[in-house]
């Protein structure tokens, strides 16, 4: 008998239901610790014997890989050899290294049932004061190591600030697997505006204007770096606009698996249609599969580019940086509507938050 066959779906049920011992209704007194300090800690949220399964999971994700048609993953996260690829591509040697799997939620029940797990909409819910849903999941190993940043300048709600991330440890978490670190009440500091006049990143412009300024208000405000020690099934919940990332990796040898989830709410989704109702307050933002932009991808992309006409006007509606080709490569829904990279980007992109 496998890891996983000890946990039938009558198991697993009963199992997740029992899982968390904190699902009374969020107190007064956490809400206003997180408005003031912009994160909420909750202590074995999550059972040990939950965590136990998710390890066991992850070995079972990796051991079926080659059967997954859909599922990304970005290789030697953080590292100069980072590559984004196709799941069953990923040679078993990526485990050594930091990686994420992306967004593991919409396709297996398991992941889901931890991400969206009523409890945890529940406090969600109470923080944003909106009902939540899932739009993405990162499923890590190792730390991340990343650099002191926000969420929004990856996925910024279309309401400011009706964003907000769960950070689950599976593992024990200690001072050299590379801990989560953030910076309580930078919530607060006003954010940091791209060239687009957005707080969603113009990637050019992450290293030459949004890391220099996030160093000048840590001194600045003499923000405090907090480093979260973790116990399996302790959670970490931040808001939008709370400054984070990931320590340096001192141990080689020591996982951090870890599930980190950000959620949208229905204020900006109202539309029943865009989102699926797994039940019990489980709302999945409806969207597809992350892209790997490999040559496939971009012969298809300069095909359907070499039928368009881009105006003078069109140009100058998006930024300098703004790149077509890799914008209809990292989202091939546009593509696969033949909608016009410049005009998309200029009505919509922007607006959601859309990388090239």
């Amino acid at each position: 008998m496998n890891a996983l066959s000890r946990f039938m779906p009558s198991s697993l049920t009963r199992l997740f239901r029992t899982n968390a011992h904190k699902a009374e209704t969020l107190s007064q007194a956490q809400k206003n610790f997180f408005e003031a300090e912009g994160y909420l800690i909750l202590p074995g949220f999550f059972s040990g014997r939950l965590m136990a399964t998710l390890k066991h999971h992850l070995d079972h994700l990796w051991e079926t890989r080659s059967e997954n048609l859909a599922q990304v993953i970005d290789c030697y996260f953080g590292l100069p050899n980072e590559e984004r690829t196709w799941f069953r591509k990923a040679p078993l040697q990526v485990r050594d290294a930091p990686y994420k799997l992306l967004d593991l939620h919409l396709d297996d029940e398991i992941i889901r049932n931890v991400c969206a797990a009523p409890a945890l909409m529940q406090v969600i819910g109470g923080l944003l004061g909106a009902r939540p849903m899932v739009c993405n999941s990162l499923l890590f190993e190792r730390g991340s190591q990343q650099y002191p940043h926000f969420d929004t300048f990856f996925m910024p709600s279309a309401t400011p600030n009706m964003m907000a991330a769960s950070w689950i440890a599976i593992d024990p978490v200690t001072p050299g697997s590379g801990p989560v670190y953030y910076y309580p009440k930078s919530h607060v500091i006003p954010p940091y505006i791209f060239s687009h006049g957005r707080i969603n990143a113009v990637f050019a412009e992450l290293e030459s204007g949004a890391q220099p300024h996030i160093a000048r208000i840590i001194e600045a405000h003499a923000l405090e770096r907090k480093v979260f020690l973790a116990s399996p099934g302790d959670v970490l919940i931040w808001h939008a606009q709370l400054l984070h990332g990931g320590s340096a990796i001192e141990n080689p040898t020591e996982t951090r698996r870890s599930l980190v989830t950000h959620y949208w709410t229905e204020r900006d989704f109202p539309d029943p249609g865009q989102r699926i109702d797994y039940g019990d307050g489980k709302w999945v933002l409806k969207r597809a599969h992350q892209h790997v932009v490999d040559a496939e991808s971009l012969a298809e992309v300069d095909a359907f580019l070499a039928t368009l006409t881009v105006t003078t006007e069109m140009r100058a509606g998006v930024p300098h940086s703004f790149d077509p080709r890799l914008y209809l490569a990292r989202n091939q829904d546009i593509l696969r509507a033949g909608v016009n990279p410049y005009l998309h980007y200029i009505e919509n992109g922007r607006l959601e938050g859309r990388i090239w």
